[in-house]
């Protein structure tokens, strides 16, 4: 009986024949244990050699093994085991990303590297959520703290705080930031009335937005800080758009009319302060003048008085000649009667 392994060396011949038609070898191409040794190790330096990446600046790199983390990497040459071993994830941590919030939600998403220099833009459809998928219809519109209703857009800027954070502790990191923002944004205009959304109070709603995102941020621990919050847009619906703009003419007429009476009362105030001022300042010198003519006056009559006492003959004839002198004075007529035998010195008829 004719043994199976009598034609081990044709079946050889068949198989390097067809192995060096596939491989492109060449026809006097053998294997032996050394080619296979060596094709072996060539094999495994290469795959150790795929474990060689580089972090550049401004970005991290975190390690991960079967799927728990390892170690952080850092700018420069870095190595991991490799796959299907370990894993290396790298971020760029200093980039500032920008989540737009407030759009259509009917948007598809995207992920777009070169918008805006640095700035990364993320758009996404709402309701393609894995955190929660219900469908939010038109986001930009909401309600405000006097129950108007305002289509608001804003952007959020923000970069990579805690690389493992973002990693680990959330599975759509960036869609997340659109979430809480959106919630942010809902809370802080519902407490807002719309004359203050549609006037030059802006920057401070952003603040209060900013603000109330990262709290919300850190409760969840997914390594993101808030750079900037900016209100892009903030107007009425486009249905009642018109009886706004009609409003805010009214408003601006309002503004312009107490503007024109304040300056009517700036400019009169003064002027009517300066005429008071000047009327207290003559009354002032007047009673000062008229408290010495009457000091004077005492002081005289004081004097008289003392000589009155000493002689008051004389005294009385002194006063008598002295009022009529004062009487006849401003007198154009002196009558003198035949009685007082007095030499006339006017030519005047005698009556």
């Amino acid at each position: 009986m004719k043994s199976p392994w009598d034609n081990m060396d044709d079946a050889k011949n068949i198989f390097l024949k067809k192995s060096k038609n596939n491989f492109f070898l060449p026809v006097n191409f053998s294997f032996s244990i050394k080619t296979m040794l060596i094709l072996i190790f060539t094999i495994v330096v290469i795959w150790l050699l795929s474990g060689v990446y580089k972090v550049n600046e401004g970005e991290e790199a975190i390690v991960i093994r079967f799927g728990e983390y390892v170690r952080k990497a850092y700018p420069g040459l870095n190595y991991h085991l490799p796959h299907p071993l370990e894993k290396v994830i790298i971020e760029r941590v200093k980039m500032s990303r920008q989540t737009e919030v407030g759009y259509s939600s009917g948007q598809s998403r995207r992920e777009a590297n070169t918008s805006n220099g640095n700035y990364m833009v993320y758009s996404y459809r709402l309701n393609n959520r894995t955190i929660n998928n219900q469908h939010l219809g038109e986001s930009s519109t909401m309600l405000t703290g006097d129950e108007n209703i305002v289509e608001l857009n804003c952007n959020v800027r923000w970069h990579i705080k805690d690389l493992y954070s973002f990693v680990f502790n959330v599975a759509f990191p960036e869609e997340t930031v659109k979430i809480v923002a959106e919630s942010a944004i809902r809370e802080v205009i519902s407490e807002t009335p719309i004359a203050s959304i549609l006037s030059n109070q802006k920057q401070e709603i952003a603040d209060k937005i900013e603000k109330l995102i990262q709290q919300i941020l850190n409760q969840y621990s997914i390594g993101i800080e808030i750079e900037k919050v900016q209100l892009l847009k903030a107007e009425p619906p486009s249905e009642v758009i018109d009886a706004y703009r009609d409003v805010q003419t009214s408003r601006a007429d309002k503004e312009r009319e107490i503007n024109q009476a304040q300056a009517y009362r700036n400019d009169k105030i003064p002027e009517a302060r300066g005429k008071a001022a000047k009327l207290i300042e003559e009354a002032k010198g007047y009673k000062q003048a008229t408290v010495s003519k009457a000091l004077g006056e005492a002081q005289k009559f004081n004097a008289i008085l003392v000589e009155y006492k000493l002689n008051k003959e004389i005294t009385k004839e002194r006063l008598y000649l002295n009022t009529i002198e004062t009487i006849l004075q401003g007198s154009k007529k002196i009558i003198i009667s035949d009685e007082s035998k007095l030499l006339p010195h006017m030519g005047i008829s005698l009556k």
